[in-house]
């Protein structure tokens, strides 16, 4: 049977950079996600999902 799955990660990041904005568009660009196979289940397709973070609030 084919499902659609949206499972949530935890990352926890230190990063050089200044702005949380541009931590997050760099892991979406350049990270490597990977799920693997079970002994019963096959993963045909994974994607990073893109987060809302590109302008976080100015206090």
């Amino acid at each position: 049977m084919k499902e659609i799955l949206y499972l949530m990660v935890l990352v926890e990041v230190q990063s050089s950079l200044k702005h949380i904005s541009d931590t997050v568009h760099e892991i979406e660009t350049e990270a490597a996600l990977m799920v693997s196979d079970t002994r019963n289940v096959k993963i045909l397709k994974t994607e990073l999902l893109l987060t809302r973070v590109r302008n976080p609030k100015k206090h």
